[in-house]
């Protein structure tokens, strides 16, 4: 894959469809990387030149050893876009991918023309849920020595969920890669602050989706986020069996349609 590195010398990996259409960056979900959004690459180009990148500790980009957080990995995805000579562009981010998507728009809000934000928050996780995802995430999975397929089986079917295919193909991803890549990744994940006050001023357009599955992302939860923004703003349900945490990726055929009809209104 080709990479850019970053003035803190990390190399961050990218896929580019190439062509003149107007440019989508797609930033993926925590656990997840570019891969996810082959769906999308197949739908959306070439009429859509979609730019997706891998975060660090994730994908084919650096893992770092050295702390980081969700301003910086804001600061990567610009730097990709600066490299490739993109100045404006539509956002996609899926979980993670749409803390950094929403710190873009507050970084350099005129290069943001839209942001879709995919079973996503913005704020930290507050005193009851922290220790209950520090175990999962932190001590047993990336810090973690015991058997990673019984701790992912069931977290890939809240974080994948779709057909028993869709969540395989991540499953062995996971199983693959090695678990400690994610340490500062994860602690970037797990002590993230809260924007939410910060969002009014973002503007641009912001569409707002989720599964209909999803037990955390769920309709109220959504419309809250959705109502934090400035601007225009729409939320939909992605209704099908097993639309959990990543419908783009397991319901592509749902999702797309309503994509692509909002991106056309961006530039309409």
């Amino acid at each position: 894959m080709p990479y850019v590195t970053t003035e803190d010398q990390a190399q961050v990996a990218y896929r580019d469809t190439g062509g003149d259409g107007p440019a989508v960056l797609m930033l993926h979900g925590f656990f997840m990387d570019s891969v996810m959004w082959e769906p999308q690459e197949k739908s959306l180009a070439p009429d859509y030149r979609l730019i997706s990148i891998d975060s660090r500790g994730h994908g084919g980009s650096s893992d770092g050893d050295e702390p980081f957080d969700y301003w910086t990995l804001a600061r990567d995805a610009f730097a990709v876009a600066d490299h490739l000579g993109i100045e404006k562009f539509a956002i996609i981010g899926q979980f993670q991918g749409g803390w950094i998507g929403m710190r873009m728009a507050l970084q350099q809000p005129s290069r943001v023309l839209g942001l879709a934000l995919i079973g996503s928050r913005s704020d930290a996780y507050d005193p009851y849920e922290y220790p209950a995802y520090k175990r999962i995430i932190m001590n047993q999975w990336i810090l973690g020595d015991g058997d990673l397929r019984a701790l992912a089986e069931p977290i890939a079917s809240q974080m994948v969920g779709g057909t028993r295919e869709h969540r395989a193909f991540w499953l062995d991803r996971w199983l693959a890669d090695d678990r400690r890549r994610l340490e500062q990744a994860g602690w970037a994940l797990m002590n993230r602050e809260t924007i939410d006050d910060e969002l009014k001023v973002i503007t641009s357009p912001v569409l707002v989706m989720h599964g209909i599955s999803d037990p955390v992302y769920h309709r109220s939860h959504q419309e809250a986020l959705a109502a934090r923004f400035g601007g225009r703003t729409q939320v939909e349900t992605i209704d099908g069996v097993n639309a959990n945490h990543s419908p783009s990726y397991t319901h592509s055929e749902v999702t797309d349609p309503i994509l692509r009809t909002w991106l056309d209104g961006l530039s309409a």
